[in-house]
């Protein structure tokens, strides 16, 4: 054994790699985006880590156990004094996922106590009246539950809690794509004290949806060409009742 090689008695790849409990993969992958710094070589070619590497590895290691992106410990070599920030960071991040997987938690609960809720959306599941909604009822629910911002949703959802089932809501469900001008007209009156209770929900001087394009395109696909009429009779019945107003 030369000089060198008595030197360079540290572990091989493999053996580093299960010291610090990583796979011979991730060690090399860390090499490759420069986390982790070459060891030196013996004579015959094979690496040499010491317990630097050991170190630097076990520190990675435990810093993506707490959440930390790789990209997010090279910031941390980087910012010195300054790390504190990203930890704080990293806990605030922590604690809302943590407040969304508690409700993801609590809404399965629901589902396993209530088959009726098993079709409803996140946020939607503990609705008092999610018995008395249609596949399409639901359907749009699950629309809105991603393109309506927190607040409209918190409304929506009080609404939901207090609507009233009615005999306009099962025709409606029921209304073909051919329907006559005469059924689409009777019916959208009927459906339009329902709609002032919903609207009453809402604000007068709030701003238009941002999302109002992508909800209307997804009702397009819902609900058929009669219903859709229907629809835009009564938001045009609504409007014409503000201005008057």
């Amino acid at each position: 054994m030369t000089n060198t090689d008595r030197r360079l008695t540290g572990w091989s790849t493999s053996e580093v790699a299960r010291l610090a409990g990583v796979s011979l993969r991730t060690v090399r992958y860390y090499h490759e985006v420069g986390l982790l710094a070459e060891p030196e070589r013996r004579t015959n070619g094979y690496k040499a880590y010491g317990a630097l590497h050991l170190i630097r590895l076990l520190r990675i290691r435990r810093l993506t156990e707490i959440g930390f992106t790789l990209a997010q410990i090279r910031e941390l070599d980087s910012k010195g004094p300054q790390a504190d920030a990203l930890f704080r960071s990293l806990d605030a991040q922590l604690s809302e996922r943590i407040e969304q997987l508690e409700q993801i938690r609590r809404d399965l609960q629901q589902v396993l106590s209530n088959e009726v809720h098993r079709g409803m959306p996140p946020g939607f599941a503990d609705v008092e009246t999610a018995a008395t909604l249609t596949d399409t009822d639901k359907a749009t629910l699950f629309v809105l539950s991603r393109l309506l911002p927190e607040h409209r949703q918190r409304r929506l959802r009080e609404w939901l809690s207090t609507a009233v089932d009615s005999d306009a809501d099962a025709d409606f469900e029921r209304l073909p794509a051919d329907a006559g001008e005469a059924e689409r007209a009777e019916l959208a009156v009927r459906m339009l004290p329902a709609a002032r209770a919903a609207k009453q929900h809402r604000p007068a001087d709030e701003a238009p949806v941002a999302a109002a394009r992508d909800i209307g395109l997804a009702l397009r696909d819902i609900y058929n060409a009669a219903q859709l009429d229907v629809l835009v009779r009564v938001s045009r019945a609504l409007e014409a009742e503000s201005a008057e107003h």
